[in-house]
């Protein structure tokens, strides 16, 4: 047998408490930024502030830097930013703090629909822009993209190379710089698109260790309560931090351990999926990534293995899409035998959280993913690694979670 790395007891911490030293009140100090557009709906009236002060502790200064601002300046683009936009903008911040290569992500009611990173040097974040168009186009019509580096008119030509073809169109923009004259390119192409720019992403705290600034996370509730807690920093700084042969135990104490690893590919797409998961999935969440591109983000559903599920039936059918191959959306990935390429062939999932059964597992293999990574944690960790040993699929653990419930 492998020898393994035990994890067996880390599964404690799911039912161990671990209270943080918070105090009795919060005094927290907001500034108004400006007033936005309208909320997440049309009759809510809305504005943006920035955290300022916790308890009198400045904590402005993340806010400050990375300054999220409404560049166009021909009073167009359908009134400015609302709320949602605004959200929308922030998570894709988010989720492109962890990539100091070229990436691009589109987002869609504040949850990842699209994304794309560079894996070799020839590639353009135009190309970049495609690769996360094209992941998804349906569902990225009318969505928010997100560029990580300036944008040049090269790729701002791109936004609009679809234009008569398919009903794709981009709503709002967003980067951390225009080219000379870009802007005003953008303007005269559409009335309607707007246009934002931000500052550092580098301030955003994402590794465990890095400096929070004193902020926290604040989770509002319909019944008048706010949730605070610490601000959400994982782990996995790099592929070393996975466990490549996690071992765990049954009730007989009999170990199981993982006996395939994954190759080094597969671990840079279970890295790029693992946070793309961390940022922009909603719980349940499952993200596939195949090459620094997603295939699919399955999230929202209330049984992991639907979230699978849904997840595998979409991007079998958006590479029909892309090949021109007609479906019937309710029968699933019937058809997908047609495709000249299986999206899913090597490609690497990262869960948010534990595999309560073996199931996914089935699906999983069914469409010849190559690798898959979760926390660990479950009472039946054992089956699933018999499951994966089986099927002789590489299964990485986090040893952490990465609910993200927005």
């Amino acid at each position: 047998m492998v020898q393994g790395t035990d994890i067996s007891t880390f599964k404690k911490g799911y039912s161990e408490r671990n209270e943080g030293n918070f105090p009795e009140t919060f005094t927290i100090t907001l500034k108004k930024q400006y007033d936005l557009k309208y909320g997440e709906n049309m009759h809510q009236h809305a504005a943006m502030y920035l955290i300022d002060l916790i308890n009198g502790n400045n904590v402005s200064i993340i806010s400050k830097l990375t300054n999220i601002r409404y560049v166009r300046d021909d009073d167009k683009g359908k009134g400015g930013l609302s709320l949602t936009n605004n959200m929308d903008i922030s998570r894709g911040m988010d989720t492109i703090k962890y990539f100091p290569e070229l990436a691009v992500a589109i987002l869609k009611h504040n949850t990842i629909s699209g994304f794309a990173k560079q894996t070799n040097p020839n590639q353009t974040i135009g190309d970049l822009f495609r690769l996360a168009r094209d992941a998804d186009l349906e569902s990225n019509f009318g969505g928010t993209v997100i560029f990580n580096r300036s944008l040049d008119r090269e790729t701002a030509e791109l936004l609009y190379e679809l234009r008569g073809e398919s009903p794709f169109f981009v709503d709002v923009l967003a980067a951390p710089g225009y080219e000379e004259g870009v802007i005003g390119y953008l303007q005269s192409m559409s009335k309607n698109l707007r246009i934002a720019e931000f500052g550092d992403t580098d301030i955003l705290p994402k590794f465990v260790g890095d400096n929070t600034y004193g902020l926290l996370s604040f989770k509002e509730m319909p019944t008048g309560r706010i949730g605070v807690q610490d601000l959400f920093l994982t782990r996995i700084k790099s592929k070393k931090d996975f466990i490549i042969n996690p071992l765990v135990y049954d009730k007989n104490k009999n170990p199981h351990v993982v006996e395939n690893a994954p190759t080094d590919k597969q671990l840079d797409d279970l890295l790029t999926a693992w946070y793309v998961n961390c940022s922009g999935a909603r719980s349940n969440g499952v993200v596939f990534v195949n090459n620094g591109v997603t295939v699919a983000v399955g999230g929202g559903q209330v049984a992991r293995v639907y979230a699978v599920k849904d997840a595998i039936e979409k991007g079998m059918q958006k590479a029909m899409d892309r090949e021109n191959i007609p479906y019937n959306k309710l029968m699933g990935i019937i058809g997908y035998g047609k495709l000249s390429k299986n999206p899913f062939q090597d490609s690497a999932c990262a869960s948010d959280a534990f595999f309560p059964f073996a199931d996914s597992l089935d699906l999983f293999t069914f469409v010849n993913v190559g690798a898959i990574c979760h926390a660990f944690g479950s009472e039946r960790d054992h089956e699933v690694v018999d499951r994966a040993n089986q099927y002789k699929l590489p299964m990485v653990a986090t040893l952490e979670r990465c609910f993200g419930h927005f």
